[in-house]
Formats: structure tokens, sequence, C-alpha cells
């Protein structure tokens, strides 16, 4: 999971991203625009449960980019680092190790024409599954934009002449189209989708069924991007039917919890539902 947290300073921040953390229990967790660093960093793995931590600091109170793993899951190498990106290797046991490199591409044009150059040229001496994924502060396509700069094109297209001299690949993905969002009005109104994964044939072959979901925007605009290499089960949309088990009868507990959770004036669907799932 990758997500442009866009500070890590206050409470309400830190919440978000427990929430998350716990909802979705990422293997892997990089936050970008940290705006912080040092101790606070290390605090913050402890908190969220990860024992495997790399980082690169701010610059003042811009940039900054964390990554966390369970240790107990992967194994990960740090590889290369860079003001805008690290690169990592990940490897579980009995698998083929790939490179992971988490993305934070500066504002600036002229800085992020260094990043791009050091990237491809790690493309060209990589001869490994290489998944990227991140803020690149840049869109393919101007309909990837709602407001904004007028010279978009020219961007767009030095961005995709980029993609395609590392032999880059785009992940599928659900969810809104747009990662990042501001303004509450429309006159005020801009959006694009600045976040996204890229990877490489080597990786896109070794997991052929990869998938990424743009969830909902938290204390952040930006959405962050939960990245399943071996996809994400289809959702049941039918409701399985309500059984009854003999057995629970047999519980010490079972008429104690049955005063407690059924209705005195009838029976209601969702207090059965309740109890086939407590039980």
């Amino acid at each position: 999971m990758v997500c442009n947290v866009q500070g890590t300073g206050n409470k309400k921040k830190i919440t978000a991203i427990k929430d998350v953390v716990r909802t979705y229990k990422p293997t892997v967790l990089a936050l970008i625009e940290t705006h912080m660093g040092g101790e606070h960093a290390i605090k913050l793995g402890h908190i969220l449960g990860y024992g495997g931590h790399s980082r690169i600091n701010t610059i003042g109170f811009s940039g900054g980019i964390w990554i966390y793993w369970k240790i107990d899951i992967v194994t990960v190498n740090p590889v290369n680092e860079h003001q805008q990106f690290i690169t990592i290797e990940i490897s579980r046991n009995g698998e083929l190790p790939w490179f992971f490199s988490v993305v934070y591409a500066s504002p600036d044009p002229s800085n992020r024409r260094k990043l791009w150059a050091e990237l491809e040229n790690f493309a060209r001496q990589n001869n490994r599954p290489w998944l990227l994924a991140g803020d690149f502060n840049e869109t393919c396509s101007l309909n990837e934009r709602h407001g904004g700069d007028v010279n978009m094109a020219r961007r767009c297209e030095r961005f995709n002449n980029w993609i395609e001299n590392c032999d880059l690949i785009e992940l599928a993905f659900t969810g809104v189209t747009h990662t990042w969002a501001r303004g509450n009005s429309v006159e005020t109104r801009q959006s694009a989708r600045l976040d996204r994964a890229l990877c490489n044939a080597d990786w896109g072959t070794l997991f052929e069924d990869a998938m990424v979901r743009h969830l909902p925007a938290i204390q952040s605009d930006h959405c962050p991007l939960l990245i399943s290499p071996n996809g994400f089960a289809p959702l049941n949309a039918v409701r399985r039917p309500f059984h009854f088990q003999a057995c629970w009868l047999t519980h010490e507990k079972f008429q104690e919890f049955l005063n407690d959770n059924w209705p005195s004036n009838g029976i209601f669907p969702a207090r059965l539902e309740c109890l086939s799932r407590k039980l």
C-alpha cells in the first residue's frame, strides 16, 4: 500500500493511517510526503505494528518517504535511496525476489527531470521484476486532469515518453480515476490522476493478476493505493441465507445471548443474521 499522507504531525493523520492499516493489513506500507522524519518515523512504525522500516527524511518540512514491512512475512533489503524515491528488494521464502520503487516526484519540474533520469538508468541496468508506485505528479493524458496548467499536453507527452523509455506498463485499477482532488466549489475544483502503479514486463508476467484499488481519501487530498500482486477476490453480492444450527442450543450461554439479542415483539431478519454471525 502507498499513501500520500501530506504530513504525519497531528493526531487525526495518525488515526487515519491506523484505521487504513487495521482495515487492509498491508504487508508493505509506504507513506510519502510525510513532512517529518527521524524518531517520529520509528515511533509510528511501532504504533502500526511493523518491525522493518526504511526512510528518506524530509528537506526542511517538505517531502519524506517511509517504508514499513512485516518482517515475519517478507524479507526486505534497501537497494537505492534518492530524495524522490526508495527502491527495495522484496522476497518471500521460496519465491523470486523483485524490486519495488516508492516514488514521490517533486512538484518542481527540474527536480522531476532528475528523478526520471535516475529511474530510467535503473531500468536499463535492472534484470529483475520491478514495480513502481506513488505520486508521480504527472498525468498520461488530458483526461486524467481537470483544471491546471494550459501546457499540460506537452507534459503528458514527456511523461508517456519516459514510461516508454523505461519499458513500463500500467497496472489495472478500480475506484475513482482521479486520485488527487482539491477545492470545494466548481470554480476552485481541481483533480488529477497523480498516483499510479507501473511495472516492467517481468513483474507483469510474474503477477499477471495484479490489481490496484484506489481507496477513499482520508485526511489527505490523495487516495491511498492498495496494490495486490495476486488480485482481489470478487465480492459476494448475494447474502447467504440464514441456517439454524441445532448445536447452538447446547452452548452454555445460548439462553443469555438469546434474551439479549432477540426482540420481544417479533422476529427480524437482521437479528437472525446477527445471531448466525456471533454464534
